[in-house]
């Protein structure tokens, strides 16, 4: 079978294109690559889904065989955790079970460096190309830890130091916030409950608990699958509530008004809290489905803007070199300075908290600030599943002819850096977009109206003669 990696590790259906051979092919390609580049030492993490632990030990039956020392997570622990413990121990690499966002069948293989970022296309070309050269080893765990070359470990204490050391938790403890986090059955669990306990500031947490269909949706932060947080933070009077996808990697927000805050909203105020408030040096990064309230911000605020294809390895790179205060990315991934080269939802989380103590004011008001300032823009996306790649000529039509006007507005622009997207000015874009990560086609639209957000939607689906969302 032939293995891809797309934006973002590699990912397949549990039992059809993710399985234990398969796994242990890609594995030993893992080793193959990073063994000759002096690898000794690996981190091994895992998330909430069906068959994880096991997936994640077989993982470490291939890298002991390979002549690797191993450290395992002895429960499940959020990607950006795993992140942490590679550079807490110095290792050279880490692998992460997890398919992230995607539906309850998927399972998936995410790469980390040793700086603790997403591997980028050099590594994982490297990767599919080594697949099937050298014949898999392995040795079993429990071999490993008789021979002291696997230990399994929390790696809880890595991650909270580092959450500390970005967020001010002395100052979200002595806020008297009351906070609803929506953790969606994935592995942000009760992070924050532990982090924030014995303090002023209450937090309860939603759909907690490890179950591996996810209530029968995905765990992702969108809006139409946080119904719970969105009536539980209303209801109880909370100051604001966030969610966090499946490995707790991506983030969105409900305001004390209990109104949705996109991905691109809650950046934004994050941007304004840290380059206001915070006067954390560096630009903004966002990649090509983000919103225009960053180019605002970054040019009201003297800031370089880099706008980067869809991925959040694009916006590591940048966060690494140490020129970033903020990136982010549509699909709630945003990445700080002072931090990691990686996104981290419930780091986001906490700056959120962070901006309301330091403000003085509710979520609610500095949203109102952003918009009087900068415009009152909407965003929103259509998934469309195309897993037969049906809608594949009419995408590629459209890149090769987009129309000259779409929902009475003339086309200014069409920008193709990932994917095709037509520009409107001041008004808003519309993008079309296979997926990378999983078989679908997407269709992104911002604009400063909500009746214009709609007709672009709906004739973003009538130009590709699909017949809606699935």
């Amino acid at each position: 079978m032939n293995i891809k990696f797309g934006t973002d590790g590699w990912r397949g259906v549990i039992g059809r294109e993710f399985t234990f051979p398969n796994l242990r092919r890609v594995v030993q390609a893992v080793c193959d690559v990073m063994i000759p580049a002096g690898a000794r030492h690996v981190v091994v993490g895992y998330d909430n889904r069906f068959l994880a632990r096991r997936f994640a030990e077989e993982s470490c039956a291939v890298l002991l065989g390979n002549g690797l020392s191993v450290l395992l997570g002895e429960r499940p622990h959020t990607t950006p955790a795993v992140s942490c413990q590679v550079v807490d121990a110095g290792a050279a690499f880490g692998l992460v079970l997890t398919a992230s966002h995607n539906a309850p069948e998927f399972h998936g293989l995410k790469i980390k460096t040793a700086a603790g970022a997403s591997a980028d296309e050099t590594v994982t070309a490297a990767v599919e190309q080594q697949l099937d050269q050298a014949p898999v080893r392995r040795l079993s765990p429990a071999e490993g830890i008789g021979l002291g070359r696997l230990e399994v470990r929390s790696f809880t204490h890595a991650h909270h130091e580092r959450l500390g050391a970005v967020a001010d938790l002395p100052r979200i403890r002595a806020a008297r916030l009351h906070v609803v986090v929506d953790s969606m059955h994935g592995t942000g669990e009760r992070i924050v409950e532990k982090l924030l306990s014995g303090s002023s500031t209450r937090v309860e947490t939603l759909r907690a608990g490890r179950d591996p269909l996810f209530g029968g949706q995905s765990p992702e932060p969108i809006r139409t699958r946080l119904g719970p947080l969105l009536q539980a933070v209303p209801r109880q009077g909370a100051s604001l509530g966030f969610a966090t996808d499946g490995d707790g990697d991506r983030v969105a927000a409900v305001d004390d008004a209990g109104n949705f805050l996109s991905p691109l909203r809650l950046g934004a105020v994050l941007a304004l809290h840290l380059i206001r408030c915070r006067q954390v040096p560096g630009g903004l990064a966002k990649t090509f489905a983000n919103t225009l309230y960053l180019d605002r911000i970054a040019a009201a605020e003297g800031r370089t803007l880099h706008t980067l294809p869809i991925g959040f390895k694009h916006i590591a790179a940048l966060l690494e070199a140490g020129e970033l205060a903020l990136g982010g990315e549509e699909s709630g991934g945003i990445g700080f300075a002072g931090y990691l080269p990686e996104r981290d939802g419930i780091l986001a989380g906490l700056l959120l908290m962070e901006a309301v103590a330091m403000a003085g004011k509710p979520l609610s008001a500095l949203v109102k600030q952003l918009t009087d300032e900068f415009g009152d823009y909407h965003y929103d996306r259509v998934d469309l599943q195309d897993s037969q790649g049906r809608l594949q000529e009419s995408l590629h039509r459209l890149a090769e002819s987009p129309p000259d006007r779409l929902a009475g507005l003339t086309v200014q622009g069409v920008d193709r850096l990932d994917g095709t997207k037509l520009l409107f000015g001041e008004r808003g874009w519309l993008l079309f977009r296979r997926s990378g990560t999983e078989p679908v086609l997407r269709i992104y639209a911002e604009a400063n109206s909500t009746g214009l957000l709609r007709r672009l939607l709906q004739e973003g689906i009538e130009l590709l003669g699909a017949p809606g969302p699935g």
